[in-house]
């Protein structure tokens, strides 16, 4: 009896993979990366959409009138704040598993660039958590305003409480795994490099981490510095090039990760996507109108322009603009079914984010000429040269476009944490201003817009349609801090304050 005890112990309880040599974590680690995408959160939240007064049938109906009256999330679509949240810390529970695996081995340098991968994914899901279910940073407040939980450890119980460690406890927890992981990348070990943290993609993660946190410029430069180069222009997207492509290669090209400006990619399963009109953004109540698309991407800005950012419907041929940057692709459920579901490449970290994170840096540490040296170096690969040379924006310019007698005077003052520094000199102030608006630009209908409309606390106004009223989100509402979903509040994690 005992002996045919042992041999029933001696096997495994189910179908799981055994995680013991290299080769296994660098497979699990594929899974590290966030699981869900934060398109559909932060585009209906942010104030790039607006009540077209239609109806829909798209699978997110739910999670977009949520997110678009900034409520808490109940559904749990793909694109929901539930499936957000679960998605990102199933890869933190990956990259802990991976981290615990190579603990337990002997240290060879494949091990030592894996240990690197999984400590910057721990990092990027805590930090893209953070930045959504927190206030943002601001040193004033970090120590006692509430972040999220921050797991360094595997799950091995059914059932795990947890407890929100605050903004700062977060922020340097993030930082101290980017600090580790950067020193041990090693990109050569890569099959496919831009599915995976390289040196530059880790730099370019921590260049927007330390912009984020908006406390050390230099660090911003350093690591900026090292994901591009001095003259990046080479290697941004040619939007120009590529707007004679029709809509689907457009779409196609723009998340290729062969493209250049991609340094990192991630595969995301995901309702957002340009190719299926049952899907957002293109069906939904709440989108990109023709007339707020020109209101965001004018024919010209009075400083340089037009713009040659490609969509469809912002000419008035459709109720919805989509700019047309998310190619899906269907996977079927199984050989002979026709049900399935749509994957995304999601550029995570691209050339130009980080060139606009660097424009930042220079700008915030008064040196103007470097600014306005990679600002227009930007803009100079995003207008339509008919006739001539491109012909560099001064610094003058700039500030008399932003003036309250100039054609930004519309524009509202930004205020993140350091907005003494922008109050007390207009240069900076009118710097910050056009990178934030060419940033809503570039990244329209990528989700990005949402995190600086948190770090800088402007207002958003939403439209209803049919009652003709708005409704209004302040510079520091509490509901820019999304509620943290009911089920984790069952696991002990506290909600947030409404």
């Amino acid at each position: 009896m005992f002996i045919g005890c042992n041999n029933f112990l001696d096997e495994e309880p189910d179908a799981r993979a055994k995680v013991e040599t290299s080769d296994d974590v660098r497979e699990l680690l594929v899974n590290a990366y966030p699981q869900a995408a934060y398109h559909l959160i932060c585009e209906m939240m942010s104030d790039n959409v607006t009540d077209m007064g239609k109806g829909s049938t798209c699978a997110t109906a739910i999670t977009d009138e949520e997110m678009y009256y900034w409520e808490d999330g109940t559904d749990d679509d793909f694109d929901s704040p539930f499936a957000v949240w679960t998605g990102w810390y199933e890869g933190i529970s990956v990259a802990n598993h991976a981290l615990k695996v190579i603990e337990s081995q002997p240290e060879t340098p494949e091990l030592r660039a894996l240990k690197g991968e999984a400590l910057l994914c721990r990092a990027l899901g805590h930090f893209l958590l953070v930045n959504l279910w927190a206030e943002h940073y601001d040193p004033a407040t970090a120590e006692t305003a509430l972040g999220v939980p921050y797991v360094k450890e595997p799950e091995t119980v059914a059932v795990k409480y947890y407890t929100r460690n605050t903004v700062q406890e977060c922020y340097d927890f993030i930082e101290e795994d980017i600090r580790r992981g950067i020193a041990l990348i090693d990109e050569t070990m890569y099959d496919q490099p831009k599915y995976h943290f390289t040196s530059r993609a880790a730099h370019a993660f921590a260049a927007r981490f330390y912009t984020y946190k908006g406390t050390d410029w230099d660090k911003v430069l350093e690591h900026a510095n090292k994901a591009i180069p001095e003259d990046f222009t080479a290697e941004m997207r040619d939007l120009l090039g590529q707007n004679s492509l029709d809509p689907l290669e457009y779409a196609l090209q723009y998340t290729l990760p062969s493209e250049p400006a991609i340094l990192l990619s991630v595969t995301i399963e995901t309702y957002w996507n340009d190719i299926y009109a049952t899907c957002p953004p293109r069906n939904s109540i709440y989108n990109l109108s023709p007339t707020l698309f020109r209101e965001i991407v004018p024919l010209t800005n009075g400083i340089r322009g037009p713009w040659v950012y490609k969509n469809i419907g912002s000419d008035g041929s459709s109720a919805e603009v989509s700019m047309i940057k998310s190619y899906g692709y269907f996977k079927n459920e199984s050989m002979t079914s026709n049900r399935g579901m749509t994957w995304l490449n999601v550029p995570m970290f691209t050339v130009e984010d980080v060139a606009l994170n660097r424009v930042e840096a220079y700008t915030m540490k008064g040196d103007f000429v470097h600014a306005l040296q990679d600002l227009n170096a930007f803009v100079s690969k995003r207008v339509n040269l008919t006739m001539g040379s491109y012909v560099p924006m001064t610094l003058d310019e700039v500030v008399a476009y932003y003036s309250e007698s100039g054609d930004g005077a519309s524009v509202l003052d930004l205020e993140p944490h350091y907005k003494a520094e922008l109050e007390a000199d207009e240069r900076k102030m009118a710097l910050m201003k056009c990178v934030s608006q060419i940033r809503r630009m570039e990244f329209l209908q990528e989700g990005m817009r949402w995190f600086d409309i948190k770090r800088f606390h402007l207002p958003v106004t939403h439209n209803i349609h049919w009652e003709r009223r708005d409704i209004e989100l302040d510079r520091y509402d509490k509901r820019r801090a999304l509620q943290i979903p009911q089920e984790a509040q069952k696991v002990g994690v506290v909600p947030n304050e409404r």
